[in-house]
């Protein structure tokens, strides 16, 4: 057994102790050089960033790209292990919450290593959201605490990894030590500012009547028998009808108000013909909603009714009639979210009857990716002149191959449309009509994920 005992304030020394008065000094002056070395293994890790933009940007400028995109791999990591260990944990919202609160303490981690200084008084905010997401879905404080330990091991066991790999043996044993410090603080920090968190939102939550209506709503989702007159008493909507779903979310938390995201959901449902509308917040940051309708009329959202307030999106399932119904244009908006959630376009609206094919082919990100890669070949690189090629492929294959119409659309002469075409096919190494309907699927997700499955230097087939 060894305690860590802190030296000169600012961490320039510290001392590793043994139980029978022994110690080991050792300077820690250059301590961060090594994690300023560090880089993920994968490209494009920036681009997966669940956090804002500007945040990562900060700590970019600060300590590099490299360790900054390490860290936002780990906490990827993190999550994946998290999920996998405890399954309660995977649902809508919570995992996405989870993920950031992993980018979150991944990203202090480094920083702290780094630059070799104090841990922060507390916790960053986006660690600490997911708790309330925890208590909106019956998830227990054992299983959030659970996935903090979870977490610290996770990280411990990559930095070890890490300082294995870039420092000399005579180094480790410092290293070992001042990793243990950091981390210890963070996890403890961070276990004692949950459990604060977590008390408060389930006090909140079990005086609310959306706790009475969740857990019935849940029952229905789950595929559990409910009557639907209770339904109706206990929801004040008829789960009879035909029902259009949205998930509503706000991006960060300064945009976080379950208030005003149910007034998103109420005004889209309302002005795509909803006669009766259900609204549940999940935790801080987003609302489930359902709008109904009697049998036959559509219901849904137009994009018509103009952009809703910055940094609000909302995603869409299909009207679907009856109980079943209601549970399966809830299980599409889900699935639009997570499209949502990796888009790299500017669009607030993710309607599911845009984007099912899309939706379907991005559940494993990774395949996508790679089928993104081999049919595109070429076209897959980066860079706006590719880029300008492929949204020109994708407008006149949608057009039916119409040189005039693609011209139209994107303001430019024809034969400049077909000199891009033609462009095109040599970047791809084939012609358009080898495996055309795999060739507009790829242009798809490419346009809707970006870099996320596009790679860094062009492929060939």
């Amino acid at each position: 057994m060894y305690l860590l005992t802190k030296g000169a304030l600012g961490g320039t020394d510290w001392s590793l102790r043994f139980g029978r008065g022994q110690s080991w000094r050792g300077p820690v002056d250059n301590m961060g050089g090594w994690i300023r070395e560090l880089a993920p293994r994968g490209r494009n890790v920036l681009s997966r960033s669940v956090l804002p933009s500007a945040q990562v940007d900060r700590l970019v400028d600060r300590v590099g790209t490299g360790p900054v995109a390490w860290a936002v791999e780990l906490a990827q990591g993190m999550a994946d292990h998290m999920t996998t260990q405890i399954p309660q944990l995977g649902v809508d919202g919570l995992a996405q919450e989870l993920r950031k609160g992993c980018e979150a303490v991944a990203l202090s981690i480094v920083a702290a290593l780094a630059e070799n200084t104090e841990v922060a008084p507390e916790p960053p905010a986006e660690a600490l959201t997911g708790a309330a997401e925890a208590v909106g879905r019956g998830v227990g404080i054992e299983h959030v605490l659970q996935s903090v330990q979870l977490g610290h091991a996770y990280a411990v066991r990559e930095l070890l990894a890490e300082a294995e790999r870039h420092l000399p043996a005579s180094d480790r044993f410092a290293a070992v030590g001042h990793i243990s410090e950091v981390l210890f603080a963070i996890v403890n920090q961070l276990s004692a500012a949950m459990t604060r968190e977590f008390s408060r939102a389930h006090a909140a939550w079990v005086t609310s009547s959306a706790a009475v209506r969740m857990e019935l709503v849940q029952e229905v989702l789950d595929g559990k028998p409910v009557a639907a007159d209770h339904a109706h008493r206990v929801l004040g909507y008829d789960l009879t009808r035909r029902h259009t779903a949205l998930v509503v979310w706000a991006d960060d938390l300064e945009q976080a108000d379950p208030g005003r995201l149910a007034g998103v959901a109420e005004q889209l449902l309302r002005a795509g013909g909803a006669t009766g509308t259900l609204i549940l917040p999940v935790g801080r940051q987003r609302v489930w909603a359902w709008g109904s309708s009697v049998r036959g009329a559509w219901v849904g959202p137009p994009a018509s009714t103009g952009t809703p307030l910055s940094g609000i999106r909302v995603a869409a399932g299909l009207p679907e009639s009856g109980v079943e119904g209601f549970a399966s244009s809830h299980g599409q908006a889900l699935d639009a979210v997570r499209v949502g959630m990796l888009s790299r376009t500017d669009r607030w609206l993710f309607d599911y009857a845009e984007l099912d094919l899309i939706a379907m082919l991005s559940t494993h990100l990774d395949e996508a990716r790679r089928f993104v890669r081999r049919e595109l070949g070429g076209l897959a690189g980066s860079g706006e002149p590719v880029t300008t090629l492929r949204t020109t492929l994708k407008s006149y294959l949608d057009t039916e191959r119409s040189l005039n119409t693609t011209a139209e659309l994107l303001h430019v002469a024809r034969n400049t449309v077909a000199y891009r075409i033609q462009r095109a096919e040599q970047l791809r190494g084939g012609e358009i009509e080898v495996r055309r309907m795999q060739l507009q699927v790829a242009l798809a997700l490419a346009e809707e994920f970006g870099d996320l499955v596009l790679s860094e230097q062009a492929t060939s087939r």
